[in-house]
């Protein structure tokens, strides 16, 4: 063992640090598996964002025993920022170098450990925030410049914390876990994400920590995205994860921390009207604007948002990543929906639901053919109908409790009045000039009605096909957002029907 360790590991092997686990912990974190040989826990107690005391326990190889002695040294008396930021190079460091050829695992595992236990903490503290969701404290706001950036491992978010970094902003960045990701998967939640993500910081030299948001995510993304097909709506799960998830925990981090603002990777600009109200306008790159799926982002939240994108092109962002050596340089843009990762969302909604066959009819009420269950087919949808016509058939009305699917012509698709519900109005809702009803679908002109009930409906200049109940319809003035909300129902047809 002498040949193959330094005299450090040596020493922190014969005399390790630390060693035990902690009574009264705020926060324990284990990583591992004791079916491969190593496994390492940590316990902290963490009082007014500091370390007051870090403890450890290993089982396995030497060097996970040495690596844990040392890590436990380097994070202990320090700020909860500081031992979030300690990386496999400054880990080595106190190991007097790098380890012996296939013991480098013992740094991952070590550090994510360590980390599991500062998710424990954050989770503890935030409580019912991870059922309910938060709406902030009413703490610092947007008065430092200082930032939580939300990092998914992919380019974006990478560069966002990185931007930020060098405008000035004192960064700490932090990884979601919403769903649970598939070990060597992409997806944005994967185990491997999120290793991925955390190294990425670390060589920004920003410290990086994550929070446990599966119950939150399952009950207000999850179970809507499950629930709205059944009912015959076409629900859109980053509306609903910006509404009420990844904001509002980014929001509860920085207030833990004492930090002013929330940042993320998307393509937006925010802007503050001379009258003080806060909203979002369309980025430089108008390819990759996502302000339509923003539009839920409540107002006190989006007024100490930042997103550093929004004057940048894709292009660019990865271009700043690769003259940077930022590994994320060259990763693929993620899937569209997280959590179904294949990408076949009704094998997804047929899992969690029980489907019932019925009719297939046309629009005059006549059958046409059978269906396996409605949460098959969604508004606008041609193929898969299962019914053969002499023109093509698009799906134009979903009827759950009648077990009813409509169908008829490309025409029928078409309304020239849209109602809408569920609404966040960032500007006097009189200054919309256009309207937006698809992620990729190009604004329409429209005058703007209120219908009661909190309900608005929009009067379509010239009719729009493919609107669907459940799909978001977001109003601008110019590039500026004025509010958005939820489709309810489609209005009148171009005939008038």
């Amino acid at each position: 063992m002498a040949d193959s360790y330094n005299p450090r590991v040596i020493d922190h092997l014969v005399r390790p640090r630390n060693v035990g686990e902690i009574d009264g912990a705020t926060g324990m974190g284990e990583s591992g598996d004791a079916a491969c040989g190593d496994v390492a826990r940590f316990s902290v107690l963490v009082r007014d964002n500091v370390l007051e005391d870090v403890r450890y326990k290993a089982y396995g190889c030497a060097a996970s025993i040495a690596a844990g002695s040392a890590l436990s040294e380097l994070a202990r008396g320090r700020s909860i920022l500081d031992a979030a930021r300690v990386s496999k190079i400054d880990l080595e460091g106190a190991l007097g170098g790098s380890l012996p050829p296939g013991k480098e695992h013992a740094l991952t595992l070590v550090l994510d450990a360590l980390h599991k236990a500062f998710e424990d903490h954050w989770n503890r503290r935030a409580g019912a925030m991870l059922v309910e969701g938060y709406g902030g404290d009413g703490g610092v706001g947007g008065g430092n410049k200082s930032v939580v950036a939300a990092m998914s491992g992919g380019v974006d978010s990478a560069v966002t914390a990185l931007l930020l970094k060098e405008a000035g902003y004192e960064v700490a960045t932090v990884t979601f876990r919403l769903h649970g990701g598939v070990q060597g998967s992409r997806s944005c939640c994967s185990p491997d994400t999120v290793l991925f993500a955390r190294d990425t910081a670390h060589r920004m030299g920003l410290p990086h920590f994550t929070l446990d948001l599966e119950d939150l995510f399952e009950g207000r993304v999850m179970q809507d995205f499950v629930g709205s097909y059944a009912a015959g709506r076409t629900p859109n799960p980053c509306v609903a994860c910006n509404a009420h998830v990844k904001f509002h925990a980014a929001a509860f981090l920085a207030d833990a921390l004492g930090y002013g603002h929330v940042a993320t990777g998307h393509y937006a600009r925010v802007i503050r009207e001379p009258e003080g109200q806060v909203t979002m306008a369309r980025p430089a790159d108008t390819k990759k604007d996502q302000t339509y799926v923003l539009w839920p982002v409540p107002k006190e939240l989006l007024a100490r948002t930042v997103f550093p994108l929004g004057e940048h092109e894709k292009a660019e962002v990865r271009a700043i990543a690769e003259g940077r050596g930022l590994a994320v340089a060259y990763t693929p843009e993620s899937q569209d929906i997280c959590f179904i990762p294949d990408g076949d969302y009704r094998r997804f909604v047929r899992g969690k639901v029980a489907a019932e066959g019925g009719e297939i009819v046309d629009q005059r009420g006549r059958a046409l053919g059978r269906h396996a269950g409605v949460v098959d087919f969604t508004v606008g949808q041609r193929r898969g109908i299962g019914v053969s016509a002499p023109t093509p058939l698009y799906v134009t009305e979903v009827r759950p409790e009648a077990k009813q699917v409509v169908v008829g012509r490309k025409r029928d698709l078409e309304v020239s009045e849209v109602r809408v519900g569920s609404l966040n109005w960032f500007l006097d809702p009189e200054r919309s000039e256009t309207v937006q009803v698809r992620y990729n679908g190009a604004p329409v002109p429209c005058e703007v009605e209120e219908a009661g009930d909190g309900e608005w409906v929009a009067h379509l200049e010239e009719p729009v096909a493919g609107v669907a109940p459940g799909q978001s319809a977001v109003f601008y003035a110019g590039e500026k957002v004025v509010g958005g909300g939820v489709i309810v129902r489609r209005g009148a047809g171009r005939d008038g029907a």
